[in-house]
């Protein structure tokens, strides 16, 4: 054989072995992998079956979960209330607001959340709802309110309106709450539950006129309740309606008034002007119960009105043993003991304990302030005065009467202050009147009697007098401003207007309306009438300003001496009274007294440099000295 030949034969020998060899091998592998493949079928087959029933185990735990769920809400109608008004809510919030579909589902939610509340349950009790249900009522009802949606526009049921009453009241929603009521009162106006609910709504509001009237209809369901007759009578008291006795007088026909009935009772009688009736009523209650300190006050206040101060004395005295921190009581034992004056001292001690107890009101604080200063505490008087301002100062009348007492010592621009400090916002009758007093003051340093610079300067007073009015026009010291004002603007017909109202309401006691009618009646020439009414006004005291208006009258009468003792006595008293010192440095001309009338003239021109008068008056003065020079000189100024 030749060589290549078998060199050929040999490699197809080895080709051939070494393929069967490779199809030997991967008939192995495939064999394997099919191996294989049949345990991945066979494992995956297992593991589907496994997850399968692992998918059936946890469906059917779901499906526990969800009809738990759902007995849950079926058996707890607040949960589910709680549950889909928070998915109503939800939509609600994000729905449009031309979209009406999703009310009907909030209406059902509001029903789920309050259908747990009782047509019987208490009223203001605290305890209707969880907080969770509060909580989402609440945002509900806000969701409404966005949406204007009211409860008469919502479509609500009696019972559901019912309902929903009760909790806007736990909410404070007093507008849901009245709204709902009074849906639920239209099916069921007899229904003491809703008529009882409607009363607190007012009584929470504070509105009395609307509480009475549901008040009445409860009392017409139970007429004799001896808690609504109470109630009623108490309130017909603040109303000042005087059949509030008569609901007392029943409580008495029932058997069942107690010693604070027959105390409203006598309050209510001396109200009316029955003192003995009421003092009867209140020994009646005291006899009963004798340890009851309000009583005891009721009883000391009707003795002290009746006049009989030393009865009123022990009475407020038995009060202070049973209460010792009844402000009132301290107070009225203060004004008992104020006008004997060796008893400052405890009438000051009474009153320090009614003021720091704030008792008494700025009646009080100010006889406070009046005892320190009869102690000589004048520092301490002032201070006291301060510091009730500096505690209220909105307080105005306590800042007006300050004022108005600087303006009587003379401390004008202490006064000006007072009222410049007023807090914004304030307002009262009596500090217009006090400023109209200090334009007076300020305008008798500058008018000069003619008319005409007198009505620009006194036309802030008119402003301030006519301002007090605006606020009360029963205000008599008001009137009397005005009246002094419109007198020293020459409008006597006006005057006389004003001065007889304010007459009419200010106290008998007080002179100043009889001091200013004196006044008119001098600048009308009716000088028989002038004496009348100072002599009135003598009798009741302000002894300086008496003697500058009787000075006047002598002046009217040609009786220049008299006239000059009056003026002295004015000025004695008052030596910055203005008009006095100018009327009698006219006196002292009249009696060619110049020198004199020059030392008038002269203190005027220091009190008033404003005042062309006093430079008239010391030209007068100055000519009737021979003075020439210098009374030209203030003729010029003029």
């Amino acid at each position: 054989m030749e060589p290549i030949t078998a060199a050929f034969g040999l490699a197809c020998i080895a080709a051939g072995g070494g393929a069967g060899f490779w199809l030997k091998k991967v008939d192995e592998r495939l064999t394997g992998v099919n191996e294989t493949a049949v345990v991945l079928q066979q494992a995956q087959a297992a593991h589907f079956t496994h997850l399968n029933n692992e998918v059936a185990t946890l469906q059917g735990q779901v499906q526990q979960m969800t009809d738990l769920v759902a007995a849950l809400r079926a058996t707890h109608p607040q949960m589910h209330g709680s549950i889909l008004a928070h998915e109503i809510i939800t939509a609600l919030e994000k729905a449009q607001p031309e979209d009406q579909s999703i009310i009907g589902q909030a209406l059902s939610a509001l029903e789920s959340l309050v259908s747990s509340i009782s047509l019987e349950a208490s009223v203001g009790d605290e305890n209707l709802l969880t907080a969770t249900s509060a909580s989402l009522l609440g945002r509900l009802l806000a969701a409404f309110d966005s949406r204007d949606i009211t409860p008469a526009t919502l479509g609500l049921s009696p019972v559901a309106a019912h309902r929903l009453g009760h909790a806007s009241l736990l909410l404070a929603r007093f507008d849901w709450a009245e709204s709902s009521f009074g849906l639920a009162y239209q099916s069921s106006p007899g229904n003491a539950n809703i008529l009882e609910a409607l009363e607190h709504i007012a009584l929470l509001k504070g509105d009395d006129e609307v509480r009475r009237h549901w008040l009445e209809a409860r009392m017409t369901v139970h007429p004799d309740q001896p808690d609504l007759l109470r109630s009623h009578a108490h309130l017909l008291a603040k109303l000042g309606d005087a059949e509030a006795e008569r609901d007392v007088l029943r409580l008495e026909a029932l058997g069942v008034d107690t010693a604070a009935d027959r105390s409203l009772l006598s309050g209510l009688r001396a109200r009316a002007g029955s003192r003995s009736e009421a003092l009867e009523a209140i020994e009646q209650a005291l006899a009963e119960d004798p340890n009851q300190a309000p009583d005891w006050l009721s009883y000391a206040q009707l003795l002290n009105e009746s006049g009989e101060a030393g009865k009123a004395h022990q009475a407020v005295e038995r009060c202070l043993e049973l209460d010792r921190q009844n402000g009132e009581a301290w107070g009225l034992l203060a004004q008992l003991l104020a006008p004997h004056s060796n008893r400052s001292k405890e009438a000051l001690k009474a009153a320090t304990h009614a003021v720091a107890l704030d008792a008494g009101g700025t009646d009080l604080v100010f006889l406070k302030s009046d005892l320190q200063f009869t102690e000589g505490k004048v520092a301490e008087a002032e201070e006291t005065l301060e510091k009730a301002l500096l505690k209220d100062p909105a307080n105005a009348e306590l800042r007006a009467r300050m004022a108005g007492r600087k303006l009587i010592t003379g401390e004008y621009e202490a006064a000006q202050k007072l009222l410049d400090n007023t807090p914004f916002g304030i307002d009262h009758a009596l500090l217009h009147v006090v400023e109209g007093r200090l334009h007076l003051v300020l305008c008798d340093r500058a008018r000069d009697g003619t008319g005409q610079t007198d009505a620009s300067l006194l036309a802030n007073a008119v402003s301030s007098f006519e301002g007090a009015l605006k606020l009360n026009r029963e205000l008599g010291v008001a009137w009397l401003g005005l009246a002094r004002t419109k007198r020293l603007l020459k409008d006597l017909e006006g005057a006389t207007e004003d001065i007889n109202r304010a007459m009419r309401l200010l106290p008998d006691q007080d002179p100043s309306a009889s001091i200013e009618a004196a006044l008119l009646a001098v600048e009308m020439g009716d000088l028989p009438s002038a004496s009348k009414h100072i002599d009135a006004a003598d009798v009741r005291g302000n002894a300086p300003t008496v003697s500058y208006v009787r000075g006047n009258i002598a002046i009217g009468e040609g009786r220049f001496q008299q006239a000059l003792e009056h003026f002295t006595a004015t000025l004695d008293a008052e030596p910055n009274h203005i008009r006095a010192r100018l009327n009698r440095c006219s006196t002292y001309l009249v009696l060619n007294e110049p020198a004199k009338a020059l030392d008038d003239s002269q203190i005027l021109i220091d009190l008033a440099p404003q005042l062309m008068l006093a430079f008239l008056r010391r030209s007068e003065s100055l000519r009737h000295l021979g003075e020439w020079s210098r009374a030209l000189e203030d003729l010029k100024h003029v």
